[in-house]
């Protein structure tokens, strides 16, 4: 049986918590969220568990030099295609996900949200997959990019890379093997330049 979404209301009456609140929580990356269209969606189970790392992260009276728990890491999921933005909002649940469907969005989010790592299609409509690469480097050298595309040539592997893509992914590829990949990119993530 397939688990209802909450919306940010359900969110907020679940968790007696001011809708604002939990709206800018979601966009920050600090609970688990992710956008359906352009909307948060929220997981009952996902909130629990964050809830009780939450109440676990918090320092008791007396208690010195307990750390705050981290926010996850932040990806972008760029893709024209729903099923693919929906498969990664299902199944990437510990990481905070945003969602584009094209590569204007993209830039858009990247610039008011500053995401740690974009898995980015190739293929498009209005501006592509290595045009979108070469703006989100100018934007934030430090930001992680995966290109993923059904359509990779040796040539476009290397053009990607000479631009900043971490790695190229061909479609279709396995789970556990996206996943590896976004592990490692985010461990040898770039700093940023000021």
């Amino acid at each position: 049986m397939i688990e209802k979404l909450m919306n940010i209301k359900d969110a907020a009456e679940y968790l007696r918590m001011n809708k604002m609140t939990i709206y800018k929580l979601a966009r920050e990356g600090k609970m688990p969220a992710f956008r359906v269209a352009s909307e948060w969606r929220f997981r009952k189970d996902l909130i629990d568990r964050w809830l009780i790392g939450q109440l676990k992260g918090k320092p008791v009276e007396g208690q010195l030099g307990i750390e705050e728990p981290q926010a996850p890491k932040t990806i972008l999921i760029v893709d024209d295609e729903d099923i693919i933005r929906d498969f990664f909002s299902g199944t990437l649940t510990e990481y905070g996900l945003l969602t584009a469907k094209s590569g204007e969005e993209a830039l858009e989010i990247i610039k008011a949200n500053r995401p740690d790592l974009v898995l980015l299609d190739l293929k498009m409509p209005g501006i592509g997959g290595i045009e979108t690469l070469r703006r989100i480097k100018k934007i934030d050298k430090a930001i992680a990019v995966i290109i993923m595309t059904g359509y990779g040539t040796p040539a476009i592997k290397k053009q990607a890379m000479s631009l900043g893509a971490h790695s190229l992914m061909a479609k279709p590829f396995e789970l556990q093997e996206i996943r590896s990949v976004i592990k490692d990119s985010l461990v040898s993530k770039p700093q940023a330049q000021k």
